[in-house]
């Protein structure tokens, strides 16, 4: 009677080595792609909120549901009428706070040269510091104004599809509140699932082969 064959491949450990590589490749995987840590989901947001910086009374919302959207593409502004009656009003105070300071800084220059009393030095200075601290107010004003004219229109911040539409024409929004939701296209999580399926299959292959092959 034949003796009955044995094969043997050399190196079989290295298929059970390469099994456990794959196994624990999946897990990792796995938990990324279904179990994400909130250092993962900061990273890779299932969802992202869009909003405005500041309140306002939104003009226009140029999105709907399911379109596709590009990163910093305008989606809604809100109405700039009033913001800009306001703008103006605050450059106008700007103006005349920054003519007051000028003129209050060539008094005291002119007070020095014709050799004024310490008490009217001291006065005018005081004059002016309080001219100063209207015009860096006035200016912080304005720039303030010049900013929320300049966030009147919101910007996507990621491509991707819209979820949901959360306003329209002429609702109020205070900042920060979410106006469209979108569903960035962020292919981190289908491929962690891919990779996991391939190497749950991978494991079972390479066990297989070990076994077989001893």
């Amino acid at each position: 009677m034949p003796a009955k064959r044995k094969y043997n491949i050399k190196g079989t450990n290295d298929f059970l080595v390469l099994g456990f590589i794959f196994f624990f490749l999946c897990i990792w995987a796995v938990k990324d792609a279904w179990y994400p840590s909130a250092k993962v989901l900061k990273k890779h947001p299932l969802t992202v909120d869009a909003s405005f910086d500041f309140p306002g009374t939104v003009e226009n919302v140029f999105v709907e549901v399911d379109d596709s959207v590009a990163e910093g593409q305008v989606i809604a502004n809100l109405r700039t009428d009033k913001m800009e009656t306001e703008f103006e009003s605050a450059k106008s105070t700007y103006t005349e706070a920054k003519k007051k300071h000028e003129m209050m800084e060539l008094a005291l220059k002119n007070a020095n040269k014709n050799g004024a009393s310490d008490q009217g030095l001291a006065d005018i200075q005081a004059s002016v510091e309080v001219a100063q601290k209207t015009m860096d107010e006035s200016r912080a004003k304005l720039n303030e104004l010049q900013i929320a004219m300049d966030s009147s229109e919101l910007e996507s911040p990621s491509k991707g599809n819209i979820l949901e539409v959360k306003v329209g024409t002429h609702s109020m929004v205070e900042a920060g509140d979410t106006v469209v939701i979108i569903d960035p296209k962020d292919h981190f999580y289908l491929f962690n699932k891919s990779l996991a399926i391939f190497s749950f299959l991978a494991f079972w292959v390479f066990l297989a082969i070990h076994i077989l092959a001893r």
